[in-house]
Formats: C-alpha cells, structure tokens, sequence
C-alpha cells in the first residue's frame, strides 16, 4: 500500500533538509548576526495590492520582534498615498532611510553626479518629515559610480550632508524571484509557488553564506550583516518563513540601528566601476576574481532547475 505523505510532513522534511546542507556547507561555528532591509516602497495607486503587502511585511516583522529599515525611492512610491505607506514603518521603529527621488544608475554614462545628487535631495526634503527617518543613503541597484570623479563627488556631498551609506554585506535577487512569484499566482499555480517559496529560500541561504565566507576571508570575522530584500509580494508571502529557517541554520537577528554600527559599513569602494555588496567591494579590491555584477537574474535559472521550475 503507498503511504500517502501529507504537506506538513514534506513542509518540515524539506526545511529540515535544507538547514542540515547549509550547515554543512558553513565552517563558521559562531553565530551569525542578520539584519533586514528593504528597498523602494510602493504605490498605492499603481498596485492594489500595496497596503496589504506592506501590512503583511510590517506584521511579520513585529511578530517576531526584528527591528528594520526601510529605503523608499519616491519615483517608487508616487505620492502621498505612498508615503503614508512608508510612514508607517517609522511609526512602528524602524528605520526610515533615503533611496533617491528617481531611482538612477550611477554607473550609467547618463547620469551626471550633479543630476544623481540633485535627486537625493529632493527625496531627503520629502523623507525629512517622515518619523524615525534618518540620514542614511542606499545606492539603487548597488552602483555607485562608473568612474572614479562621479564616485567621489557622491562620497563627498554624502559626508558633507552627514550622511551614512547604508551598503549591504549580503546581496540577493529577490526582486527576480518576485517576478516569478506574481507569474504563478496570476496563473493561479499552486504547486509552482510551493516549489518557488522553497527555490527563494534555498536562494537566500546560499548568498547569505557566500557573503559570510568571504567576510571570514577578506576582513577575517564574520560581521554583523545587512541583507536586501525589497517591499514586494514575494517577501510578504514568506518573510515568517524565511527568518524561521534562518533561525533553525544558526542566524541571529539584529536591529538595522545596530548593525549599520559595525565598521564594517563606513568603508568605501576604491573599484571602478564601484559598489555591490561592500564584502564584494572589498574582495574585489584585494584582487580576488569575481563575477560582475555580483547578483543578477541568468545566475538563479540552475536554482530554479533544480525545483522544477522555468
């Protein structure tokens, strides 16, 4: 007679299986520390969906008492409507940072290093007003300039503005798994979602320690780390579980406050083209051999592969 297995069972099979492969795969036996961040925000008026994922995220954060950080974009959120959003996370204690008005690649040859910090002005006098909202810049997409006088005059008017770089030690594609995620639930496909909540998550703890080892072996410790993720639907799916196993492989969570205090995150990237994730940056300019860019989409297909996905 076959023995039917049920979904609770296979649900704990598989997340015990995948904490026992990463915490093979890692030789670091202290523990190690983890902070959230999440990019650009949403529109109400372009996403229905918005409130509830931003509701879900912020939920699930308070439910398992993590203390995070927030960098809107407002090309990202639109406008008052979108605010309101993000407001939200400050009135609830986490940390509300800047992401520039427009969303721009530094590393393109279009974009001056006058029009890339005109626009984070601009978002800094909107942010300004926002509770809990702090002098901290993230780089959209990580790029911090094509060459080296863009990258400085940024370096520059930041420190002059005091301002603080929020870099991220652990770099992910989320936002990829994000556009598979809204594929399958449009098509209403129950079984490939299942197969993609455990492909992300399998996703994440990989680059998680990836990025570890190379801290051990640039900067010889493993750091408290910062990780990105971004406002989306994916995340609001599955945040519980992701820091679930994340617990279950040996992380421990930290407030974003605490771990932007790690030295770590006042270095600066001496690379051209610059940025990525800083343990990246600085693996890249200790001479170590690197794909560029760090994390991008043709990478995650062998993941998506190997759980039976397209």
């Amino acid at each position: 007679m076959i023995k039917i297995l049920s979904k609770e069972f296979l649900q704990k099979t598989w997340t015990l299986t995948i904490v026992a492969t990463t915490l093979c795969m890692s030789t670091w036996s202290s523990a190690k520390e983890l902070a959230l961040s999440f990019d650009d925000g949403l529109n109400p008026q372009n996403n229905p969906q918005a409130t509830i994922i931003n509701q879900q995220i912020l939920q699930q954060l308070k439910e398992h008492k993590i203390q995070s950080v927030v960098f809107p974009s407002l090309i990202k959120i639109g406008d008052f409507q979108g605010k309101q959003l993000i407001a939200q996370w400050g009135e609830q204690d986490h940390v509300i940072g800047n992401h520039s008005a427009l969303h721009q690649n530094l590393n393109k040859d279009n974009i001056s290093a006058q029009t890339y910090i005109q626009s984070i002005a601009d978002a800094d006098a909107v942010f300004r007003t926002l509770p809990n909202y702090q002098r901290i810049y993230r780089y959209p997409f990580l790029k911090e300039g094509n060459t080296a006088a863009k990258r400085d005059a940024v370096y520059q008017w930041l420190s002059s503005h005091d301002y603080q770089i929020g870099a991220v030690s652990i770099d992910a594609s989320d936002w990829f798994y994000n556009r598979k995620y809204l594929d399958y639930a449009k098509q209403a496909d129950t079984e490939k979602l299942e197969r993609l909540k455990h492909a992300y998550i399998a996703h994440l703890l990989n680059r998680a320690d990836y990025y570890d080892q190379l801290a051990i072996q640039v900067i010889k410790r493993s750091p408290q780390h910062v990780l990105l993720l971004h406002v989306n639907q994916i995340n609001a799916a599955y945040l519980k579980e992701i820091i679930q196993v994340f617990q279950q492989a040996g992380w421990t969570f930290s407030s974003a406050q605490q771990a932007f205090q790690d030295p770590l995150y006042r270095e600066r990237s001496a690379n051209i083209p610059a940025g990525e994730s800083i343990l990246w940056s600085i693996a890249k300019t200790q001479g170590q051999q690197l794909r560029y860019p760090a994390e991008d989409a043709p990478y995650e297909l062998d993941n998506l592969k190997q759980h039976q996905l397209d």
